[in-house]
């Protein structure tokens, strides 16, 4: 009976630690992956190869679900009202974070709703003329706006984007005066900038590379793979903007091991030939930061887009 007890004991204590094990173990089934834009919008298409490499290196489904809307402040607010988990996280740039908050007063959650679990790629804005544009370089554009203020328009995909932020800081320095036409997204800019019906357009490389467009200058410290032979605004002697800062965010309260692993596969996945890839050929770059990092760029732009919306007069609505 001692024996018996003794190995039953054991059984039970065995299976206790199994059990602990099985619960400890994250992903042990599909995680919902929220993505707040457009399905084929630039920004889905990098989500949906983060989390197909995810997947691979879990074991686990990733599945995408689209909750665009509101400048993707649908898809943060769904996911501020998530179970914290980790069965539920976002891909997605910077916007619905950083800047959101300052221009929609609808907004229902804060920064500190979130933890930015890491950052895996830049969405880099440029400045965009279409392939029939009587401007063949950024200084020709220049030095035509500023004989004609007031006579060019320029296009974004709206009012507070990533591109309208840059593009207005442009302006300003530079010195032109020229009428912003707000659109959806940028399948809508592409033909009125081809037909010459909008002037210049800033937008991101991934939507426009390759689409009859001409590129003049991009917002950024240094060059991009899509287009070497076009200077950065850091090189023309203005600002280079912040490019769309695109990572994987979790609902606050998420269990520490749970964020410490999506964070060590992240790291992974950024570095994998395959995600390398994918990004490449959506002219898209690869830029991985950890938790900590991610956060502290986070942070510091969240006050830097503060103080541009203050300085623009964007008024919150």
């Amino acid at each position: 009976m001692l024996k018996l007890g003794a190995s039953f004991l054991a059984a039970c204590v065995g299976l206790t630690i199994f059990s602990a094990q099985s619960q400890d173990a994250f992903p042990s089934r599909p995680v919902t992956v929220i993505v707040p834009f457009p399905a084929g919008h630039g920004v889905d298409l990098m989500a949906r190869a983060l989390a197909s490499e995810f997947s691979k290196m879990t074991g686990q489904a990733f599945p995408i679900v689209n909750r665009e809307g509101a400048a993707a402040t649908i898809g943060f607010t769904a996911l501020a009202a998530a179970k914290p988990d980790g069965y539920t996280v976002a891909i997605s740039p910077n916007t619905p974070l950083t800047i959101a908050p300052h221009i929609i007063k609808s907004v229902t959650y804060h920064y500190d709703s979130f933890v930015p679990v890491c950052q895996s790629f830049e969405n880099v804005m440029a400045l965009f003329v279409g392939a029939a544009s009587p401007y063949k370089t950024y200084q020709e554009l220049v030095a035509a706006g500023k004989s004609q203020p007031g006579k060019f328009s320029w296009a974004t995909t709206g009012v507070g984007s990533v591109p309208h932020l840059a593009a207005s800081a442009w302006l300003a320095t530079a010195g032109l005066d020229a009428v912003h036409v707000p659109f959806r997204g940028e399948p809508q800019i592409l033909p009125q900038l081809m037909s010459n019906e909008i002037t210049f357009s800033a937008a991101s490389i991934s939507g426009m590379a390759g689409k009859g467009v001409r590129p003049l200058a991009v917002f950024a410290e240094q060059r991009h793979f899509a287009y070497p032979d076009v200077p950065t605004m850091a090189e023309l002697g203005h600002s280079a903007g912040v490019p769309g800062l695109n990572g994987m965010f979790a609902p606050r309260g998420t269990p520490e091991s749970v964020l410490a692993s999506l964070e060590k596969t992240c790291a992974e996945v950024t570095s994998s030939d395959s995600f390398r890839t994918a990004a490449a050929r959506l002219n898209q770059r690869v830029s991985y930061l950890g938790r900590r990092d991610f956060d502290k760029r986070l942070r510091a732009d969240f006050d830097e887009k503060a103080k541009l919306i203050k300085q623009l007069n964007i008024k919150p609505e």
